[in-house]
């Protein structure tokens, strides 16, 4: 059971609502980093083990995070506009 589940419905409920839209446009994914965004002025609303959700206004970020192969300190991330 998701630790939250009204996070979860909330991002299910955005994918399946954009799932149209996207399908007629096609819009080509735009990939970001998470300190691009944060230092766009983007905060981290959600903390998640393996993600994070950040927001700024009404433009929405899911970032997927993973340890860098560089250092076990490091990380790397992508992010992708939710709305």
């Amino acid at each position: 059971m998701p630790r939250f589940p009204a996070l979860s419905a909330a991002c299910a409920a955005a994918l399946l609502l954009a799932g149209p839209a996207a399908a007629q446009q096609k819009p080509a994914i735009k990939r970001v980093t998470l300190s691009a965004l944060t230092a766009q002025g983007f905060e981290i609303k959600a903390a998640l083990r393996e993600a994070v959700v950040l927001q700024k206004g009404a433009e929405v970020y899911w970032c997927n995070l993973r340890l860098a192969d560089s250092s076990p300190l490091s990380y790397q991330s992508d992010c992708f506009a939710v709305r």
